[in-house]
C-alpha cells in the first residue's frame, strides 16, 4: 500500500468519528408567550427533532427535575406552577440525540408584576392663576416609564407627576397617564379629570352711577359676570 494510500484510510477513519444531527433533528421551544405575570403558570415545550436525552437549563444552570417532564422520546415540557420574577432568564433546551450529536435552542422569558396606579387621584380642581400638580403613582417590576398624553402643554417631573404653572381654563379636560413596563408590550392607562375654577367678577354697565325714573319708564342695567363654574347673578335694591 503506498503512502497516498494510507493517508487517505486515515483521513477517512477520523471522518467517522465525527457524528452528523438526525435528518429531522430541528429543535424548536414552544410557548403560549414570553410576557408572563407574577402568579401565572407557564408551559414550556422542546421538541428535538429525533431521539435523544433532553436537558432544561435556565441561565446556563440546570433545572430541578421537579419541573421537567418527560413527554416522549424526542420532546420534554417544562412547567412553572406560580411564576415569580426570579423566574424571568433564558431557559436552554439540550438534546444529546442517541447517534452522539448534540444540539440545543433558547428562549427568553420575560416576568413582570404591574403596572398599578394604586391610590392616585383621579379628579382634580385648581384655581385660575395658581399652580398645579397632577399625581400619577405607578408601581410595577421589573422597572416600569411612565409617559402622559395630552393635546396642550405638559411638563413632567422626575416624580412622574405634571406640573402646570399658573393654570389657565384651556387646562381642563381629561389627561392619560400611560405605565408601561420598560422593553416590553405591558402598559395600563389611567384617565384623570382636571377642573379649573376661575372666580366671579362683575362688570355693569349704566349710562350713569345713579338713575332717575318715574312711573311707567323704562331702565336698563347691565351686569356683565364671568367666572368658572358659571355663578348665579342675584339683583338687591
Amino acid at each position: 500500500m503506498t503512502n497516498q494510500s494510507a493517508l487517505i484510510l486515515k483521513m477517512k477513519s477520523k471522518t467517522l468519528l465525527f457524528s452528523s444531527p438526525p435528518l429531522d433533528a430541528k429543535m424548536d421551544i414552544i410557548t403560549s408567550k414570553q410576557d408572563v405575570l407574577v402568579g401565572e403558570e407557564i408551559l414550556l415545550l422542546c421538541k428535538a427533532g429525533g431521539e435523544g436525552d433532553i436537558t432544561w437549563l435556565k441561565d446556563g444552570e440546570e433545572i430541578d427535575e421537579d419541573k421537567v417532564s418527560k413527554v416522549d422520546e424526542s420532546s420534554s415540557k417544562l412547567d412553572i406552577k406560580n411564576t415569580t420574577m426570579e423566574d424571568m432568564g433564558k431557559y436552554t433546551c439540550v438534546c444529546d440525540f442517541e447517534n452522539g450529536y448534540k444540539d440545543e435552542i433558547a428562549t427568553q422569558l420575560y416576568v413582570y408584576e404591574g403596572p398599578s396606579f394604586g391610590s392616585t387621584t383621579t379628579y382634580h380642581e385648581f384655581l385660575e392663576g395658581t399652580d398645579g400638580v397632577v399625581p400619577c403613582l405607578v408601581t410595577g417590576q421589573p422597572v416600569v416609564d411612565v409617559h402622559w398624553l395630552r393635546d396642550n402643554r405638559v411638563r413632567q417631573l422626575h416624580d412622574n407627576t405634571v406640573f402646570i404653572e399658573k393654570v389657565k381654563r384651556e387646562d381642563a379636560g381629561t389627561y392619560l397617564c400611560q405605565a408601561q413596563i420598560r422593553g416590553r408590550p405591558i402598559y395600563k392607562q389611567l384617565s384623570i379629570s382636571v377642573v379649573v375654577n376661575a372666580p366671579p367678577s362683575v362688570h355693569l354697565r349704566e349710562e350713569v352711577k345713579k338713575v332717575m325714573a318715574g312711573p311707567e319708564t323704562n331702565v336698563s342695567l347691565l351686569c356683565l359676570v364671568d367666572g368658572l363654574p358659571k355663578p348665579n347673578i342675584n339683583w338687591t335694591m
